[in-house]
């Protein structure tokens, strides 16, 4: 048959809103007039707030937050941890109002203004979280997370280049930033430099070798660097952190590339076996049968694609047809 070979790859996740959102430390020193019982009593209301918007306590953090912000009005980290509590259960809207009042009270609180962009990139305004992130690094230019951020947000925005000079500036700023390598690579094997994509995942994965999604992303950068033993290797590592039938479909085309057919149609399969309707796997299986010659068993995927992904049975259709003309004409 032609070199037709499996087709899908899939895209490494991003580690948007990974060690970003930044709440006010909870003993932080309270504005004054202010008797001790109240420090006191606004010291342990952050400190419960806080642990309860971690704890995934969300309503009880917002409850607790929001009478921290009653004791202390004036008292701008209040109203910016608040603010986490709303945007940690998804009140966007309602945790953009508790920032704003927290940048009211304190124009330089770059805190505040790196939340605010957060706040308003989760509910899709790119455009003004770009201009808060932009406050946060005018107030605080080595505020890696604020980069970080920024960069992500260029992503969504598909502003590529930009992008990449937000998150190499927050590397710059915090070499030890394992999330900010993770989105500079896959960024860049988007972009297609893949070589520095795979710099920047193999620094990640030093950072943070116990992570599947670092090492999902640097196969990927290696398979389409054509480093195609290395890519194997990282997806094998990768699934034995966790199992992925994206990772494994991914693991199937390294395979099948480099000629070892048993280990892609195991790969496939196992990514089947994950995701039963997984397209893709279905159809890329099919093309490592047809290229071991094992047609009868393309045949079967082809059955089951046109029951749940008719657009890649037709596909596959035009691809067997076209190897079995090949074959004739070889005969």
């Amino acid at each position: 048959m032609n070199e037709k070979c499996a087709r899908r790859f899939i895209r490494a996740v991003l580690a948007f809103g990974a060690a970003v959102l930044t709440a006010a430390s909870a003993g932080a020193q309270v504005p004054k007039p202010m008797a001790d019982d109240s420090k006191r009593d606004l010291k342990t209301l952050h400190e419960t707030g806080l642990r309860y918007a971690d704890e995934g306590r969300y309503e009880e953090a917002v409850r607790v937050l929001r009478e921290a912000v009653r004791l202390s009005p004036l008292y701008a980290p209040a109203h910016n941890d608040l603010g986490y509590a709303y945007h940690s259960s998804g009140r966007y809207g309602e945790a953009v109002g508790s920032y704003v009042e927290a940048i009211r009270l304190r124009g330089d609180y770059a805190v505040a203004w790196n939340n605010l962009g957060m706040a308003y990139g989760a509910s899709g305004d790119y455009q003004n979280a770009v201009g808060a992130f932009r406050r946060a690094l005018s107030i605080k230019p080595d505020y890696p997370s604020a980069s970080n951020n920024l960069g992500t947000t260029y992503y969504k925005m598909g502003r590529s280049a930009e992008a990449v000079e937000s998150l190499t500036n927050a590397v710059r700023l915090d070499p030890g930033y394992a999330d900010a390598y993770l989105n500079l690579g896959v960024i860049q094997t988007e972009s297609g430099a893949y070589a520095r994509a795979v710099e920047a995942l193999t620094r990640a994965a030093a950072l943070r070798p116990d992570s599947p999604s670092v090492y999902r992303s640097l196969g990927l950068a290696y398979q389409k660097a054509g480093r195609l033993t290395e890519a194997v290797v990282a997806y094998r590592r990768a699934l034995s952190m966790n199992q992925d039938a994206e990772v494994y479909n991914n693991l199937g085309v390294a395979c099948d590339l480099l000629g070892r057919h048993r280990e892609a149609v195991e790969s496939y399969r196992l990514a089947i076996d994950l995701r039963p309707e997984y397209g893709e796997a279905h159809y890329n299986l099919a093309i490592a049968h047809l290229r071991a010659g094992e047609r009868d068993e393309a045949l079967g995927q082809y059955a089951k694609l046109k029951k749940f992904a008719p657009e890649l049975a037709g596909d596959l259709f035009g691809v067997m047809n076209l190897d079995k003309i090949l074959n004739a004409a070889r005969k």
